[in-house]
């Protein structure tokens, strides 16, 4: 964890950032005002300095040029440089910008442009502290609240950062006069807060920095030992290795070694799989985040409980897996294992009778097994033979070797594409399915008559035309979120989509007055603000997708979300005429930074796919719906594909242009 040079550093910060005065003289630090302990405790440590008028100044606002100076000299950064026109470079504040710029804590309104002296809200203090923590080596934990004003975050990764902070006591909302509370996410940071947060922040980093108290001898938590199987059990050996690379060294050298123990809990296994099995301290069951890094700075994606991981790794400080098609790192504490002898239950694939692909999936915690059907099978596959595949693209047999490639249609569609079908046929789809669930009691109680997406088809159409997304998607979203309208949040809140209801909190959710209003904040909020919009926050391509690519990276910690999806569509499909399936021709992006033109080789970039990771074998890029092609000026064939823009943004009519070597046909 790196070091922070406290009261030599902000001493000198608060200086330059908060003025100077006499500690003695707090004239204006207001006694009962809910910031005054940590304005005090700041005075009382001789961080805090004030005016020359002994004033402190505490509801005045805090510029970013301010902000990234009181960062720096926190954290005692080291020298940086940065791009932005608009701070000159003799400007008093300009090393600390570059400083705070270079270590990745702050980032500029445009490329080019910092704002300055513009003032900093609370929601960007937020973010850059969330980037504190990171560059600090502190764990990123997310400690939710419900705020009363969420909507008002100008983004999710705005409100993610504020639960980050939360988590170490940096923030805790502000009472909303309602009984809850608020966290003000536009209002302009004053003094006192920013010297508040940052206080809080000194603590944390002082606690998580302590060392530890050790005892003279290891006790079972701190020394390592080998496993082996027994009689179908995993045993621990009875003596054990004090330092990590020991156990290890022993654990290579040792054929019947099956896994490494630290105290009780297993830390690596020579081969087998791993899965989800993070618990938070209250015993609620909740995701296991997967980062790009052995260092966890960067996250990649998110699984849900008791899933399977393809084990790769694994060492003292990280266990190396893949989920989707994303190779990355996950945290002890969140995953558990099971070596090769022991696997009795596993995922799989299977073409069914009706020559449907099937997914058969198995919970490791609950000990429980689902399948769902996705697509037509591929014609590689041989009916009742079982296939394994981590992405649901690449098919291996039991031996571990790749058979074939296959690419579910409806899972890598854009959403950009709309149906064939009318609303009267996506009523008669309800309507059928609703007649096939509906039971005398339990969740599909009398749901011909009470599921919530009973007549909906006409209002998932003007939703297609009035915000470009597929209808049929919208509907198998909703028919999968919200168990066919009949689920407790689509019943008592008309939250048809789970917005804003998370794993550790199933209960909670977005209320609207009617279903409508759920099914528009779907389309308008989260698919043309966010997740289909290649300029959103969670822009990874605009299909349904899986943990690498599309929706299912961000929206869903199921890693099948996207199949799911995909198999309410085919469904649908299939019943009412196969009028959507194959009717475009699918690609891939290959590249890890991909434009997309105005034009064949036209001089604008109307956006640009930027993701640099494509998961395994380059395989996972951006999905896009090929148009037509033609040759360009360049010698290059350009395709003409679908544009992901948001419609309301879009100057060129829906379409853009890639150049053909940069994308692969998929279907």
């Amino acid at each position: 964890m790196k070091t922070i040079n406290r009261l030599a550093v902000i001493i000198l910060l608060i200086s330059g950032v908060f003025g100077f005065a006499s500690t003695s003289q707090a004239t204006d630090i207001v006694p009962g005002s809910a910031l005054e302990k940590e304005m005090k405790e700041m005075v009382e440590r001789g961080i805090l300095s004030g005016y020359k008028d002994g004033s402190y100044k505490p509801t005045a606002s805090v510029t970013r040029e301010q902000f990234a100076a009181f960062i720096n000299r926190a954290l005692n950064l080291p020298a940086g440089i940065h791009p932005f026109k608009d701070v000159p470079k003799n400007s008093s504040l300009s090393n600390e910008i570059g400083a705070a710029y270079s270590a990745g804590l702050m980032v500029g309104v445009t490329e080019s442009t910092f704002r300055p002296t513009a003032n900093i809200t609370r929601e960007q203090m937020a973010q850059t502290l969330k980037n504190v923590l990171a560059y600090q080596e502190m764990e990123l934990v997310e400690e939710r609240i419900e705020f009363s004003d969420a909507d008002d975050f100008v983004s999710s990764g705005g409100i993610r950062a504020v639960f980050n902070i939360v988590h170490y006591g940096i923030t805790e909302g502000i009472p909303d006069g309602k009984g809850g509370l608020k966290y003000g996410p536009k209002d302009i940071a004053s003094r006192e807060q920013a010297a508040a947060f940052i206080y809080r922040f000194l603590l944390a980093h002082e606690e998580a920095s302590a060392p530890p108290i050790l005892p003279d001898v290891p006790n079972d938590g701190s020394a390592y030992y080998l496993g082996y199987v027994d009689n179908g059990v995993l045993v621990k050996q009875q003596y054990g290795h004090k330092e990590y690379q020991l156990a290890a060294e022993s654990f290579k050298n040792v054929p019947t070694a099956q896994a490494i123990f630290k105290g009780d809990e297993i830390i690596r296994i020579k081969s087998g799989l791993a899965y989800g099995n993070r618990v938070s301290g209250s015993g609620v069951k909740e995701v296991t985040t997967i980062y790009y890094d052995s260092q966890f700075s960067k996250q990649a994606t998110y699984i849900e409980h008791g899933r399977e991981l393809r084990y790769i790794d694994a060492n003292a400080e990280f266990v190396k897996v893949q989920v989707g098609g994303t190779i990355g790192f996950a945290k002890h504490s969140e995953v558990d294992f099971v070596p090769a002898e022991l696997i009795t239950s596993r995922d799989y694939y299977l073409k069914n009778q009706w020559g449907t692909l099937e997914h058969h999936q198995y919970n490791y915690v609950t000990k429980s097994r689902a399948s769902h059907s996705i697509g037509p099978a591929p014609s590689e596959m041989v009916a009742g033979v079982k296939y394994y595949s981590k992405d649901g693209v690449h098919f291996a047999n039991e031996a571990g070797v790749t058979q074939f490639v296959h690419y579910p249609y409806f899972q890598y569609q854009s959403v950009r594409t709309k149906t064939n079908y009318t609303a009267a046929q996506l009523d008669q789809f309800v309507m059928n399915r609703l007649k096939g669930v509906t039971t005398s009691s339990g969740t599909y109680k009398d749901a011909v008559t009470r599921s919530k997406l009973i007549g909906k088809g006409k209002y998932f159409i003007e939703m297609q035309n009035k915000y470009n997304i597929n209808a049929l998607f919208m509907l198998a979203a909703a028919m999968h979120e919200s168990a066919y309208g009949m689920s407790a949040n689509a019943q008592t809140k008309n939250n048809l989509f789970g917005i804003r209801v998370f794993d550790g909190s199933p209960h909670e959710g977005t209320v609207y007055s009617q279903p409508e209003g759920s099914i528009d904040a779907f389309a308008r909020e989260y698919m043309n603000r966010n997740y289909a919009n290649p300029l959103g926050g969670y822009a990874n391509g605009a299909s349904p997708g899986n943990k690498t690519t599309g929706f299912n990276v961000s929206y869903a910690s199921d890693p099948t979300w996207g199949a799911k999806v995909a198999g309410h569509m085919f469904r649908a499909d299939l019943e009412l005429g196969k009028k959507d399936i194959g009717q475009h021709k699918l690609g891939i992006t290959n590249t890890a930074s991909t434009n997309v033109r105005n034009a064949p080789n036209g001089p604008t970039v109307l956006y640009q796919f930027k993701r640099s990771e494509l998961g395994v074998n380059n395989a996972f890029g951006y999905p896009v719906v090929i148009l037509g092609s033609q040759q360009a000026n360049d010698g290059y064939i350009w395709y003409q594909v679908i544009s992901d823009l948001n419609p309301d943004t879009d100057t060129n009519n829906g379409v853009g242009w890639i150049r053909s070597d940069l994308v692969d046909e998929i279907n």
